[in-house]
């Protein structure tokens, strides 16, 4: 499961020096990801294929009727912000791990499926059992006991840039520093769903 930043291509970089080659590399994108995340993504792609190791796969969430829906068209559509800046966590749900789980579903029908998730060792306090009694997952950096330090340590002497932090760009948890980094049109789209749940909310 690889989210575009430094954990998870860690994990996948010490998975190609062993040579512990996975059947499926997932990134499921929701459509508003960091510009650097999406550049990053292409060049570590480019960097696995160059070791014979499977390409990333871009994974994207779809409605009933089958069509691609992003998490800003999402939020404009039903007139709010991310559920996280009201303590739920249903947009990493219903855009990151919905996706991956209906893919695998239908490819691998009936099988045990071993997910490798990257959360370092600082983050033991977000395993959790997954839901699914097909899915298993497995967490390699609290295993190896590499931090987020150690990951981009991993990378950089890889040749590879680093990869950023990976989260949407309008996501309520960002610190204001990287707001104030962010390219202006999408500081624009920022406030343009801002305004979108304001008004609603007013003639409500």
């Amino acid at each position: 499961s690889f989210g575009g930043g430094s954990n998870s291509a860690a994990v996948i970089i010490n998975m190609v020096k062993h040579q512990i080659i996975p059947d499926e590399i997932l990134f499921s994108d929701t459509g508003g990801e960091h510009p650097h995340t999406y550049e990053f993504i292409e060049v570590f792609n480019q960097w696995l294929i160059s070791k014979n190791f499977p390409s990333i796969k871009i994974l994207k969430y779809k409605n009933k009727n089958g069509d691609e829906l992003t998490l800003e068209q999402d939020c404009l559509n039903n007139n709010t912000i991310p559920p996280i800046a009201f303590g739920w966590k249903t947009c990493s749900q219903k855009f990151k791990n919905q996706p991956i789980e209906k893919y695998l579903k239908v490819k691998y029908t009936n099988d045990k499926i071993q997910m490798w998730v990257g959360f370092d060792s600082g983050e033991e306090r977000r395993i959790k059992a997954n839901p699914n009694e097909n899915f298993e997952n497995y967490y390699p950096l609290i295993e190896w006991g590499w931090s987020r330090e150690k990951c981009v340590e991993v990378i950089e002497n890889s040749g590879l840039p680093r990869a950023g932090k990976s989260s949407c760009f309008f996501c309520p948890n960002m610190k204001m520093n990287e707001i104030l980094r962010l390219p202006n049109e999408l500081k624009e789209r920022c406030i343009a769903m801002e305004k979108n749940a304001t008004k609603f909310a007013e003639l409500s």
